[in-house]
């Protein structure tokens, strides 16, 4: 969207409230208004900047304010100040009188309570968890926009900018002054717009340099804001030497040490060492945000830790409460679901009735649909048989094929093919109407498509433009078919992860990240509960040992994992399983059992690169191929009698390496593979078939 271009982000019926401004700044200021029912923050330009300012001048201050309005418009994360939309008002220049108006535009915000500064100045002594988590919000909302694409560095970082909800949740605001960073492009600016307190030494030369180090310095600032109560004032930058009678230079960090010195022996201690990393002279020896994002967390965990038990029973209590709030509301959404479900079952059981009276009077015996039981009951009954139904070819030959499906929609991530304008492109079929529909690029490939909250989203895997790995989360708008940046980006970049979701919890694990130029395989889990909207968090249970391109499924309660490449790129077939409550549960109420006596090893799949049936219970695995490359038709049912995998129906034709995705209760589609070849590493291109994407179903026999 071009600066200026507002289309879908005008508000109407935006009013102003008669009360004192909320605050101003360098360009604008901020007062109250009403929109929807809501009173919400309105951001304007100041009209001494307008009216008093030659054409030139002002149109670039508008230019400016359109910008920033632009940027903020993409943001999406709940630790940075959310953007609603822009209305208008009007501005007259010096001697234009009436015919000499501007329309100018005014920023909509969500209101917020309180300031970081304010409440440091109201409060003589604020509790250490609300510190923790204030300083941990920022570092978060930092996180995401260092690792947007491209990354935006914020440069006026204080806390001034960071304000707070009313249940002192931190946001990041005022990006007037934030800089994108294009990866060709050099980082040097004009001269410092920041708070000079804050300000690191590469911004405050005659060519300053601005990068993401410019606000991790800023950072520490109010890391010792927060914990100290106090502004971190700095102070001279040379002192004088008595013995070589000479002026020295002082680092940053001796110009703050008063501050450091003030966080030794309490409970801030865990941080002091963070801290003077961030206030480093040199911005290459500072960490990366998602660093300091990490370490932030583990000295929240251990603070939490040495709390008296009675403290942390109350906060274990307040949790709990939380976390009933969230069933409850997820019991209210899956009510409102189920009701849809049954309208639609109703009308199509209608439908079913009608054309059962239209084949009864041409007395042609036909099969009917039922409302089966589910597929794994009719698997083990007699009176049931599969019925596989080709419903179309893939848009693209290919094998890695990723599938995530939406009510009638599957979508389809093609992986590698013979055709390199087809690698890696995101396909819609419609079972419907049996077309497919080729999706604008996502930005990057070899991810994983899956669906959040009814919306479809690709989650991890390379950037195209500069094949590194990546964080992003990309979401898909139906209205305008582009892809935003909807929901908060993972902590950690992750390339193939395994993803799957439980209730309102989306589970991400495992992955590749880059390690110079060599992949690092990980073993670590992220979850979102994606009805609060809230941001990514790693939980204390790891996956049984590193694993790269997998899918795992819920089952009975469990989160199953077969089919991985480990740290060696050796494909595996073991089996494991673990309750899927020990990962989504909050961090302080998991068990600290050790996570390698939580996974449960299950008897080893039979063949390699076979496929999991989504919701299968018990499991049932699909295709795959022995240790000889040779492909097999099989879908096997597990017996837990037994503790082994048995034959129940036949794929259309032996493959490997396939897809599959649950369409309802009694319906699977199975989607690509390799007809031969040993293992993808040796694949031929002359080996890969255009296989169809075929459908089971369930239908009664006679």
């Amino acid at each position: 969207m071009a600066c200026g271009d507002f289309q879908g982000l005008v508000l109407k019926g935006v009013t102003k409230l008669n009360c004192k401004e909320l605050g101003r700044g360098a360009y604008g200021r901020v007062y109250a208004v009403k929109y929807c029912g809501t009173i919400c923050a309105a951001k304007e330009i100041h009209s001494i900047l307008i009216e008093e300012a030659r054409d030139e001048e002002m149109q670039r201050t508008v230019e400016s304010f359109m910008r920033e309005c632009c940027q903020c418009s993409v943001l999406r994360h709940p630790n940075v100040i959310q953007f609603l939309g822009v209305c208008y008002t009007y501005a007259y220049g010096a001697g234009r009188g009436v015919q000499g108006r501007m329309r100018l535009p005014v920023m909509i915000m969500e209101m917020m309570a309180d300031s970081l500064t304010s409440l440091v100045d109201k409060h003589e002594k604020i509790p250490y968890n609300l510190k923790f988590s204030i300083v941990y919000d920022v570092s978060l909302g930092l996180c995401y926009l260092h690792n947007h694409d491209p990354p935006i560095v914020h440069r006026d970082l204080s806390p001034n900018n960071v304000l707070l909800t009313a249940h002192h949740v931190a946001k990041i605001s005022d990006l007037g002054v934030a800089k994108v960073i294009k990866a060709d492009s050099r980082k040097t600016m004009t001269k410092a717009p920041g708070t000079v307190d804050f300000m690191p030494p590469e911004t405050l030369d005659e060519t300053p340099v601005y990068g993401p180090p410019v606000d991790v310095f800023a950072f520490a600032g109010i890391v010792l804001h927060t914990f100290n109560q106090q502004w971190p004032y700095s102070s001279k930058q040379v002192q004088f030497d008595p013995i070589t009678r000479k002026r020295v230079a002082l680092s940053e960090v001796e110009r703050r040490q008063q501050y450091l010195d003030k966080m030794r022996g309490g409970e801030a201690e865990v941080l002091r060492p963070l801290v003077e990393e961030c206030l480093d002279d040199d911005a290459a020896m500072r960490p990366n945000i998602t660093v300091v994002c990490e370490k932030i967390q583990v000295s929240k965990d251990n603070y939490m830790k040495g709390l008296p038990q009675d403290i942390i029973t109350l906060h274990q209590q307040v949790q709990q409460l939380k976390s009933e709030t969230r069933e409850q509301k997820f019991e209210i959404n899956q009510l409102k679901f189920e009701v849809d479900q049954l309208k639609k079952q109703l009308s199509s059981t209608r439908n079913v009735r009608t054309q059962q009276v239209a084949s009864q009077q041409s007395n042609c015996r036909t099969k009917m649909m039922i409302e089966a039981p589910p597929l794994m009951q009719a698997l083990t009954s007699g009176r049931y048989h599969i019925k596989w139904t080709q419903l179309a070819s893939l848009p693209a030959p290919g094998y890695g094929v990723v599938v995530t499906v939406k009510e009638k929609k599957v979508y389809v991530v093609v992986g590698t093919t013979p055709v390199d304008e087809a690698k890696h492109q995101v396909y819609a079929y419609d079972i419907n109407t049996g077309h497919w529909e080729q999706l604008p690029p996502s930005g990057h490939y070899c991810g994983v498509p899956h669906i959040i909250g009814g919306k479809l989203a690709i989650i991890g895997g390379r950037l195209s433009s500069t094949n590194e790995r990546t964080n992003k989360v990309s979401t898909f708008d139906e209205t305008s078919q582009t892809w935003t940046s909807y929901y908060p980006d993972l902590l950690s970049v992750r390339n193939r992860p395994g993803v799957v979701t439980h209730l309102e919890h989306v589970i991400v694990a495992g992955g590749a990240k880059s390690h110079g130029s060599t992949p690092v395989i990980q073993d670590d889990i992220e979850v979102l509960n994606w009805i609060e909207n809230s941001h990514w968090r790693k939980v204390s249970t790891y996956l049984p040992m590193p694993m790269v391109h997998f899918t795992p499924i819920l089952t009975d309660k469990h989160l199953l994992i077969v089919g991985y490449n480990d740290a060696d790129n050796v494909r595996n077939k073991t089996v494991y399983k673990i309750p899927v409550d020990d990962i989504t549960r909050p961090r302080d109420q998991q068990q600290s059992t050790d996570t390698s006596t939580k996974w449960i090893k299950m008897t080893d799949a039979t063949h390699w690169y076979t496929a999991l049936v989504p919701n299968s219970s018990p499991p049932v695995i699909v295709g795959g191929s022995d240790q000889n490359g040779i492909a097999t038709s099989d879908i096997k049912m597990y017996d837990d009698s037994s503790k082994s995998w048995k034959k129940v129906a036949l794929l259309t034709s032996a493959r490997s390496y396939v897809a599959v995705a649950a369409v309802s209760n009694n319906t699977i589609i199975v989607i690509g593979g390799l007809t031969k070849g040993k293992s993808i590493g040796n694949a031929k291109a002359s080996s890969i078939t255009t296989v169809e994407l075929g459908q089971a179903q369930i239908t009664l026999t006679n």
